[in-house]
């Protein structure tokens, strides 16, 4: 569609890097389609996940509506980096529910080119992200 093409000409045009960011909802057929799109559209990578409307990890007692983020995220997010990368060459960006050095090692191995923090940024601060970059 239109966006798309936007995308691939900014993708194009060279100026900084437009990426896809999915949601870790998806069926293994939809994530097919997405990966087939963001190759024939020259989408310059995936960044794997969004936050989850799956809200089963929190139990029925402290159950909100709204996306779902942190730790609760973390092993389905790195399910959806190692599909993504046994699928296309594009980079994937890795995020959903990195709290530790391990986690953001964890993404690494499954496949990420790179992580990306929110959570755990929040929750542990900036001394954080230096954690990681020394740890990685």
């Amino acid at each position: 569609g239109p966006l798309l093409r936007k995308m691939r000409e900014e993708n194009r045009a060279g100026t900084k890097p437009i990426l896809l960011k999915i949601a870790p909802d998806l069926s293994e057929e939809e994530l097919e389609q997405i990966i087939a799109t963001c190759e024939r559209e020259e989408i310059a990578g995936i960044i794997a996940t969004n936050t989850t409307l799956d809200h089963s990890a929190l139990g029925r007692a402290r159950d909100e509506t709204g996306g779902l983020s942190g730790a609760p995220l973390r092993a389905r997010s790195t399910e959806f980096v190692r599909a993504i990368k046994a699928r296309t060459q594009l980079p994937v960006i890795g995020v959903g529910g990195i709290m530790t050095v391990n986690d953001a090692r964890e993404k690494i191995a499954a496949g990420a080119t790179l992580v990306q923090l929110y959570t755990g940024y929040i929750y542990r601060g900036p001394a954080f992200l230096r954690e990681i970059a020394e740890a990685l």
